[in-house]
């Protein structure tokens, strides 16, 4: 029997002896646990007794401000100095001079208060800081803080209401010393937060709502026609609420429409997934359906952008789900803070590597009505395991524009020939193959030709040993190793200054790094296998050859046993050598590339596409199913 089948078959039996060998580590953990529980245990109850005889937290108070400071041991008046945090902390400082009601941190920079603290003299903000200053505050200072709020899921079973006026102060306490602590959380960022929740004229209440599927749950139209009837049922959960009339929705009021779409995703995080879903919210829009995308966070030290505009309930009768289907359908809400909508129509478009999808997905499945397969490999491997339709949707894909970088703000040398792959460790080390690429590497450049080898790491702590070893192969010369969390920008540009792009892997579901460098005219070597074959030829790039074998043991999301690629690193040498020694053919191969690419995934038809799925989808009596 296949290793999977043995897996998904096995009986009560084997779960007990499984739950048996747990017990152990389980045992070892409790003493932790239990700390942790007592923390948490201390934490409400203080937190409530805060609630029922302190007032509210107001940070553009000066002495209620200080006073929290000064408990936490930190100095108030902020000393004077140019490092970021400490001109951040400033600001908040200035600010306790101007009333709440005229919103001087959410203004800006460019409101009265801003104008005033950077355009006039002798104000707290030397001038040699000012430019600094305004770029720190465009960049929004409470990220930091309020990623807490939206990732923790403990944080806010503990505080189901923190960001409302009684529990703010024990809020700001936590943030300013345990996540301070623990998560390097900024201790501006928390005043920066409780800044911009205490110049909010609903008094949180609109946050409230954004975050709490609970409330959009009892009040469907909080933010458009119920906002009395939403202020005054608040207002009875919170003091120091304003009346209705005075207190104005921040930021555009989504509204259902009939031809629109919820698209969840990770738009946050920059990872492939992350550009799937705004590729996928972009050919949306340019077909003309009306988008309410939904951001489900991914990491509290990962996510990168602001979830501004992200957030609410499921508010049209159609959605895409662009997450992995680890995720039940609950979960997925949940998780984005977004009550759900009866009887909404769910497509799930997902991304797979392997030639059979794990038994757990084939029953998230049944959640949806259909499943999008971006490429005909991941359809022919859902397809047969699958009880609901798979449909190929091959994505559009569009470079962003983005700002040029020479080599060297990446720490790379000029060298005539620079070959670069990128990699997120999460995707399993063993699957992307950098090491069979290093190989391939030296084989080619074995005589000491001006040739680098540059590989970009995303999230490089996630598998140590990983990392060393990279490390090691980096020490032995021609590798360079970056590793770091970079901009889709600054991801492009370094795509970009390189001169051709490789990957042996052993698997993709669809290649997204070797597209990106297709459009942007890169040669690319590349295997011959999997989900890059939708959009790669033998005249369009530089297939590698491969024979199938069973992957040798258990991995991340990929069981022992199953059948993926071993390149053959002789052939890609030879690629290599080739693109060095014959430039000019490497240039028509990447001019070809380039054509095959814009026309195999052009947004323009992808559009299209979606379009008229969605139509066929609005005219079909079938709904998804309960998760």
């Amino acid at each position: 029997m296949p290793r999977m089948a043995a897996n998904t078959m096995e009986g009560a039996g084997a779960t007990r002896a499984r739950g048996l060998r747990a017990l152990p580590r389980m045992l070892a953990r409790a003493p932790r646990f239990l700390l942790k529980l007592a923390r948490m245990t201390r934490l409400v109850l203080q937190a409530w007794v805060t609630a029922r005889f302190y007032p509210p937290l107001d940070i553009h108070d000066a002495d209620d401000c200080a006073r929290e400071m000064l408990a936490l041991g930190l100095a108030w008046p902020p000393v004077a100095a140019n490092d970021d945090e400490s001109l951040l902390r400033g600001v908040i400082h200035a600010a306790q001079g101007w009333p709440a009601e005229q919103r001087p941190i959410t203004s800006g920079p460019e409101g009265p208060f801003g104008r005033w603290l950077l355009g006039s003299e002798g104000t707290p903000v030397p001038p040699a800081s000012r430019a600094r200053v305004r770029d720190l505050w465009l960049g929004r200072p409470s990220l930091a803080a309020r990623r807490l709020w939206h990732h923790l899921d403990h944080l806010r079973s503990m505080l189901p209401e923190g960001i409302l006026p009684p529990w703010r102060r024990s809020l700001f306490r936590w943030m300013a010393s345990t996540a301070h602590l623990v998560h390097g959380t900024p201790v501006s960022s928390a005043l920066w937060f409780m800044a911009e929740l205490g110049e909010d004229p609903s008094a949180g209440a609109d946050e409230m709502w954004l975050d709490s599927p609970a409330w959009q749950r009892a009040h469907p139209r909080g933010l458009d026609s119920g906002r009395a009837l939403f202020l005054a049922w608040a207002s009875g959960r919170s003091r120091r609420m304003v009346p209705a009339e005075t207190a104005p929705v921040v930021g555009p009021v989504e509204t259902a429409a009939p031809g629109g779409v919820n698209l969840y995703g990770h738009f946050c995080y920059p990872s492939g997934l992350s550009e799937a879903a705004w590729q996928m919210r972009r050919a949306l829009e340019a077909a003309g359906v009306p988008v309410a995308p939904r951001d489900m966070p991914a990491t509290v030290h990962h996510d990168k952008l602001d979830r501004e505009g992200m957030r609410g309930p499921e508010i049209h009768p159609v959605s895409i789900h662009l997450l992995p289907p680890e995720h039940a359908l609950a979960d997925i809400h949940a998780r984005s803070m977004s009550h759900s909508r009866h009887h909404a129509s769910r497509v799930a478009v997902w991304y797979w590597e392997l030639e059979r999808a794990p038994a757990l997905w084939a029953k998230r499945a049944k959640a949806y009505q259909e499943i999008w397969a971006p490429t005909r490999f991941i359809r022919d491997s859902f397809a047969s395991s699958f009880e609901v339709p798979v449909r190929t949707m091959t994505p559009g894909l569009a470079m962003a524009p983005f700002e040029p970088r020479s080599r060297s703000y990446f720490g790379l040398p000029e060298t005539p020939f620079l070959v670069l792959f990128s990699f997120d460790m999460c995707s399993v080390f063993e699957r992307k193959n950098p090491l069979g690429l290093i190989r391939a590497f030296r084989k080619a450049f074995r005589h000491g030709e001006d040739a680098v080898l540059a590989i970009k790491v995303t999230r490089g702590d996630h598998d140590p040993g990983a990392m060393a070893l990279l490390r090691h192969e980096e020490a032995a010369g021609k590798v360079i190793i970056i590793d770091r969390l970079m901009t889709r920008a600054d991801t492009n540009a370094l795509t970009a200054c390189c001169d051709a792009y490789a990957s042996l892997h052993r698997a993709e579901g669809f290649g997204l790094t070797m597209a990106e460098a297709m459009l942007l005219g890169k040669p690319v070597v590349a295997t011959d296998y999997s989900g890059n074959r939708d959009f790669m030829t033998k005249r369009t790039s530089y297939l590698v050859g491969y024979r199938k074998v069973p992957i040798a043991r258990d991995l991340p999301q990929y069981p022992a046993g199953i059948p993926w690629a071993e390149p053959d690193e002789d052939e890609a040498a030879d690629h290599l050598r080739r693109m060095f020694d014959r430039p000019a053919e490497a240039r028509s191969v990447a001019l070809r590339g380039r054509a095959l690419a814009r026309r195999v995934l052009d947004p323009v038809a992808a559009s299209h596409r979606l379009r008229q799925r969605l139509a066929e989808l609005a005219g079909s009596p079938l709904q998804s199913r309960a998760a």
